[in-house]
């Protein structure tokens, strides 16, 4: 199973590749709906380590600590392009359909977003990690919603 780290490096090379630039900020939250998305899809994490409510949104403390010496600004990450080596086909497929749909959010936008959102909200409540089972309920109960909406307006 990949790391949130190879994730995040994944995202990474996408976005040098894009011309993106990403902090550390959107990354962390990139990773997050790239967890809660892939739960919905997959019913499986796509990578095992616990994402905190920090104030500022969810955080994978291993990632955040990695990049942290970039501060506000964009990751300058070297690609070595074998970030994709330690994941499926479908994982690629997946990571690069979700980053098309998610890297078109600014880092304030996806914060705003988590912080409206159930499973961010009761952790940092709680003061505890935040639960990958209600990010799976939470998120599959939004798709079923969409689907719902989109099915009534085609009756």
């Amino acid at each position: 199973m990949p790391t949130a780290l190879d994730v995040a490096k994944y995202i990474l090379s996408i976005a040098n590749k894009d011309g993106d630039f990403i902090s550390n900020l959107k990354l962390q939250k990139l990773l997050y709906y790239a967890q809660a998305w892939y739960l919905v899809n997959y019913e499986m994490t796509l990578f095992n380590e616990p994402i905190e409510a920090w104030e500022l949104g969810p955080v994978v403390k291993s990632v955040y600590s990695e990049f942290k010496k970039f501060k506000a600004s964009p990751i300058k990450y070297k690609s070595t392009n074998n970030e994709d080596k330690v994941f499926t086909k479908d994982q690629i497929c997946y990571l690069n359909e979700f980053y098309d749909v998610f890297s078109k959010f600014t880092a304030h936008e996806l914060v705003n977003m988590t912080h409206n959102d159930y499973p961010w909200k009761k952790a940092f409540q709680d003061k505890r990690d935040i639960s990958p089972n209600e990010m799976k309920k939470y998120y599959s109960n939004i798709l079923k919603e969409h689907i719902g909406k989109c099915n009534g307006k085609k009756e």
